[in-house]
């Protein structure tokens, strides 16, 4: 035995501290902004990476001690989570890394995590299967295969630990984009420490952990791409990684308390809206689910909150309290969100605008780590908002002079927006030149009137949104005064739904023994081919509904005119309409207008169709008056123009879709619109026209296409166009295509 190893501990730690002084963690480069730019990290080393946003997100949640085993697809990870003042523990076994982290949190009772890390996430699966057995919060970090070579078994050792573990975890998901990882280390941390806790498991791919942060810059049209020359380059992606540095301020590293509301953010609640002067309330799905009505009422009450609803939150609180704003008032207005049983993802932007807030969930899985927030009141909804107003009540705590001024202003909003909605909406109604001798309604008219009409029963009656198109109209129209008024397929986005939800809206309300008000079903006419042979289920039961079909011939027949030309132009030869093919004439992607009035014939219902704005007021409450009366349902097949689509088509997720379609070949709408959102992204379009921004409320102009369309049911109106056309026919936007289509001949 060498005389080295018989050395006392005690003069090997003397030896080693006659070595250089260690640099403190932030003095390294990537924890500093100002290190970054002096030392240029990212020119010369791949920076950010998966490794460093592992290490910096599990630092800011608490994470102080690593267990694992080096390998070559986890040194970047090991070296990151050293590097940022995380303890690194190497052991010879993975197996041995779980056993330490599991007895670590045992001790530590569920306030902190620790990380395993490892490649063969094989060796780990009986250690980590009593852990999960135990509830030990573990976040485990395995690598994975490589994307190239996903489920080919022919690399070097494959595997894939996201499906393997995730029997034996809360929580196994596999990252393959680096950007995502921030986000996804702190949702995982929040899941594990979470009751009950447990172990959770993070597969990254070789792929993702060599991939440049530059890739975004040619990925989904470069929307969301963080600019690594900031300190807060992570704004620029904050949408797709639904991410957000110190989510909880000081307290991010802790885990949440689900009792109901802690002592602890009832206090940090209450005092935050004590000092907010311009709060703001949205309720969501949750809130419907909790029957936490009254609790809400007093909450708004005591704390002069203006509010919004949000799907089936809607009306939780009644629609018509004084309080109640149907939309949001500037978003740079608002300076604390309260935040209400929402799921706040997608519909919600990922609160990517959202001010600082005081989130109120059921559940861990229901409160969102991308949202500042002074406090989390995590449990049963109905306490939570009553211990807060209690906890104020007793410390003599109340709304600010501002955030009473903020109410004032946002009620006379509401007044404001209600007249200038249904002041559009007439502006589209029977005088309108296009609508006065054509027999066909438009989606914002329409909306204006299913207002009125429901106002006859006092806002009670159940809507049911079904109808793509018409979903985006009718939204802000509608004003509902019970709970479960507005149902809809939510963030799955279906078709067809509005069938069987309004059969069972009918059915519940009458076990209820509530009155048999009208349940109004807004369909499209796929929606109705989708589900409608089940309406005789209503007639069958004498259920009181109205199916109010749209029907503009097609799945979103509108969206031609942005980006397919009137004959769906930009399709192959041989589907464009009016192309014989096969000795059958062609008719793009639309269909002829269906008579589904006579389905009401077969089944023994009513059956009615609406094709003048005269009349359609008059025949909507014909036909809400006999579903009350008969308890029959009735089938409205309305005539829609099918000029108009719902705007999101000319959203940027939409204008992405179509971004294949090219762009001398499209119509003027779609030139303006991918101009507008991507002219940074592709570099041609940069030099065309910059031209005012459509309407999709709009009809088109009789030549701002250039030629006629072979199949319109509703030719344009002689005469009309939108304001905006003169502007792009003098910027050269309103012209024909470079594609010459052949005359109708068969293919």
């Amino acid at each position: 035995m060498s005389d080295r190893v018989k050395i006392p501990a005690d003069d090997i730690v003397k030896e080693y501290k006659k070595g250089k002084k260690v640099s403190k963690v932030e003095q390294k480069g990537e924890f500093s902004y100002a290190e970054r730019q002096k030392r240029q990290i990212g020119s010369r080393e791949l920076w950010p990476n998966v490794g460093f946003d592992i290490a910096a997100a599990l630092k800011e949640n608490g994470v102080t001690h690593a267990f694992g085993a080096v390998g070559g697809r986890t040194w970047q990870i090991a070296d990151e989570l050293s590097r940022a003042g995380i303890k690194v523990i190497t052991v010879g076994h993975e197996q041995t890394a779980v056993y330490m982290a599991d007895a670590y949190t045992q001790v530590w009772r569920g306030q902190k995590a620790a990380a395993v890390f490892c490649s063969v996430s094989a060796n780990i699966y009986s250690a980590l299967q009593e852990a999960f057995l135990t509830a030990s919060p573990i976040i485990v970090l395995t690598v994975g295969t490589e994307i190239e070579h996903d489920s080919m078994h022919n690399t070097l050792q494959d595997g894939y630990s996201y499906r393997f573990l995730e029997t034996i975890t809360k929580w196994s998901v596999r990252i393959q984009f680096p950007w995502i990882t921030p986000g996804a280390v702190t949702l995982a941390c929040k899941r594990a420490l979470a009751k009950p806790t447990g172990p959770v498991n993070l597969e990254f791919t070789p792929t993702a952990m060599l991939m440049k942060r530059e890739l975004q810059m040619d990925t989904i049209g470069a929307v969301f791409t963080a600019d690594l020359s900031k300190e807060d380059y992570w704004k620029g992606e904050q949408w797709l990684t639904s991410y957000v540095p110190g989510w909880r301020y000081e307290d991010t590293g802790k885990p949440l308390d689900n009792a109901g509301g802690s002592p602890e953010e009832v206090k940090k609640a209450a005092e935050a809206l004590a000092q907010a002067k311009k709060p703001f309330l949205v309720m969501g799905e949750w809130a419907a689910w909790e029957l936490c009505d009254d609790e809400l009422k007093e909450f708004i009450q005591y704390w002069s909150l203006a509010f919004n609803t949000r799907r089936i939150g809607r009306a939780v609180v009644s629609e018509k309290h004084p309080n109640h704003l149907r939309g949001f008032p500037a978003h740079e207005e608002i300076d604390l969100m309260i935040s209400v049983g929402n799921k706040v993802g997608f519909f919600d932007e990922y609160a990517t605008w959202w001010p600082p807030a005081i989130q109120f969930a059921d559940s861990e899985l229901r409160c969102y780590q991308y949202m500042k927030s002074k406090a989390v009141l995590v449990g049963g909804l109905k306490n939570s908002l009553k211990a807060v107003v209690e906890y104020a009540k007793a410390h003599n705590l109340g709304p600010t002079a501002e955030a009473k001024e903020f109410l004032k202003a946002n009620q006379e909003l509401h007044v404001k927006l209600a007249e200038n909605r249904k002041k559009r909406a007439y502006q589209f109604g029977p005088d309108h030149p296009r609508y006065k001798d054509t027999p066909h309604l438009h989606f914002g008219y329409c909306s204006q009137i299913i207002r009125e009409v429901c106002e006859e029963y006092d806002g009670k009656p159940r809507v049911m949104i079904d109808g793509y198109t018409m979903s985006d109209f009718v939204m802000p129209y509608l004003i509902h005064t019970r709970p479960a008024s507005c149902i809809t397929a939510n963030d799955q986005a279906g078709v067809g739904h509005g069938v069987g939800l309004a059969m069972g809206a009918a059915i519940a309300q009458r076990e209820k023994g509530e009155e048999e008000i009208p349940v109004l079903a807004l369909l499209g006419d796929s929606g109705m081919l989708n589900g409608g042979f089940d309406m005789d289920v209503a007639v069958r039961e004498r259920l009181p509904i109205v199916y109010w079909i749209s029907n503009n011939a097609g799945w979103m027949p509108g969206m031609k005119y942005p980006w397919y030309g009137p004959n769906w132009d930009t399709m192959g030869e041989h589907d464009v309409t009016g192309t014989i093919f096969k000795g059958l004439v062609q008719m793009g992607e639309e269909r002829p207008l269906l008579k589904f009035e006579k389905l009401a014939d077969v089944i023994g219902a009513v059956g009615m169709v609406c094709e003048w704005e005269r009349d359609f007021k008059a025949q909507l409450s014909e036909a809400m008056k006999i579903a009350y009366e008969q308890k029959i349902p009735v089938l409205m097949n309305c005539i829609m123009d099918s000029h108009l689509v719902n705007k999101a088509v000319c959203s940027p997720v939409y204008t992405l879709m179509y971004a294949h379609i090219p762009f001398d070949e499209l119509p003027p709408r779609g030139k303006a619109v991918r101009r507008h959102w991507f002219g940074h992204f592709f570099s041609g379009i940069s030099e065309e026209p910059a031209v005012t921004f459509p309407s999709a409320w709009e009809p088109m102009a009789e030549d701002e296409i250039g030629y006629e369309s072979r199949m319109d049911y509703f030719d344009t109106t002689p005469g009309y166009e939108a304001a905006w056309l003169e502007e792009w026919r003098k910027a050269g936007v309103a012209k024909p295509p470079i594609k010459e289509f052949p005359p109708v001949e068969e293919k």
